[in-house]
């Protein structure tokens, strides 16, 4: 076996046999090499893809806050008599910290039951 050769088997590009025989099962693991390709591509399609939708929720949530913020400032002006810019700048980082720390406290919450059930099913299966 040349040395090309055991550099490929050694990635899992051909299987020993596969190389000098080129029978079926050659073939099949071929069609597998590319079914597993062609499922990275997609996976990595689909995770730029969520990427960019995280980006277009977080820019949304920062617009829906500020101009909420300045909704705010804007009544507290009528209101109390207190100053745009600041209550304006004052409200909009609460309306976007707020929600965003509650939302991140459910996710590590989620996160965490979620492994313990996990954990809980391997101890069940493995005792």
């Amino acid at each position: 076996m040349s040395r090309a050769e055991k550099r490929r088997n050694a990635r899992g590009d051909i299987q020993e046999g596969d190389a000098r025989q080129g029978g079926p099962s050659h073939a099949q693991s071929e069609t597998e090499r590319q079914a597993a390709e062609m499922a990275r591509i997609v996976a990595r399609r689909a995770i730029r893809r969520l990427d960019v939708l995280e980006w277009v929720i977080f820019l949304g949530g920062a617009v829906l806050a500020t101009v909420a913020g300045g909704l705010v400032a804007w009544l507290m002006v009528g209101i109390a008599g207190w100053d745009f810019r600041a209550t304006w700048m004052g409200a909009s980082v609460l309306l976007f910290v707020v929600p965003g720390l509650a939302a991140i406290i459910k996710i590590k919450r989620d996160e965490r039951s979620d492994a313990l059930r996990a954990e809980a099913r391997r101890e069940g299966r493995e005792g």
